[in-house]
């Protein structure tokens, strides 16, 4: 497990600068595996913000309540976090931020192992939902997918293995994995309770900052961004809390 990291932060999509045919002698930005949302377009996306500055992602399930990541929320006072909702550039100052009344944690999250990884959050005033601000469907609890299908993630997190954090909001696709690679045997500590996705280049992943985001299938919400082996790594999927596995604990603490 040692070569396994956490991401206490959050993943952020990666950005890699190349130089494009054609240009000589100037390098042409285009990202790998992620492009910048456009306002509006996941108008579910929360940056959850400790102490003012982005520290997880997350999803907005109802008007009070907030999906994300168990190591998002550990050890942390809700008086000092913020949930902003409502922009795709945090620095445009067009989000609108809510004060957080309850942070549940999952009863049986192992924060050695990851497993049970999610977090509910509960807001101090309801959202006004509507045009840039609506919440997500969950998957249902029997949900489940053919090995390289496509998942949307998206976050504010690191856009390269700097860390760097943008303002903005980024996405990219991801494939899938099938348990016939995604199992304990070929990842340690993988548990039913988690779900694959990437893509073999290890050009498309998560990054810090991302952690607690949204994983999406079919317009809802299938994963929870919770931890990997790098940003980018080669051959090496990320790991999602699987919603469906954790649908019941949802509906019966949340009603959603």
């Amino acid at each position: 497990m040692s070569s396994i990291y956490k991401l206490p932060t959050a993943l952020v999509l990666f950005l890699l600068t190349i130089v494009g045919p054609g240009v000589q002698g100037a390098e042409v930005p285009r990202i790998i595996g992620g492009q910048f949302a456009s306002p509006g377009q996941f108008p579910y996306q929360v940056s959850l913000q400790l102490k003012g500055r982005h520290h997880c992602g997350g999803s907005l399930i109802s008007d009070t309540v907030i999906v994300t990541a168990a190591h998002c929320t550990m050890g942390q006072n809700p008086s000092q976090m913020k949930a902003v909702v409502g922009t795709n550039d945090l620095g445009a100052g067009n989000g609108q931020a809510f004060g957080i009344s309850q942070l549940i944690i999952h009863p049986q999250y192992n924060p050695q192992s990851q497993d049970f990884d999610m977090s509910l959050i509960r807001l101090s005033t309801p959202v006004q939902l509507g045009g840039a601000i609506q919440t997500i469907q969950l998957a249902d609890a029997d949900a489940n997918y053919a090995a390289d299908t496509l998942a949307t993630i998206s976050g504010f997190g690191a856009i390269n293995q700097n860390l760097q954090l943008p303002n903005r909001l980024k996405f990219a696709q991801v494939q899938l994995w099938g348990r016939d690679f995604c199992n304990a045997q070929n990842i340690p500590g993988l548990t039913d309770r988690m779900v694959c996705a990437g893509h073999p280049s290890g050009q498309v992943s998560s990054c810090q900052g991302d952690s607690g985001g949204p994983l999406t299938v079919d317009g809802k919400l299938f994963g929870v961004v919770s931890w990997g082996f790098g940003c980018g790594a080669k051959g090496r999927p990320a790991m999602y809390t699987y919603v469906g596995a954790l649908r019941s604990w949802i509906k019966q603490t949340a009603n959603v």
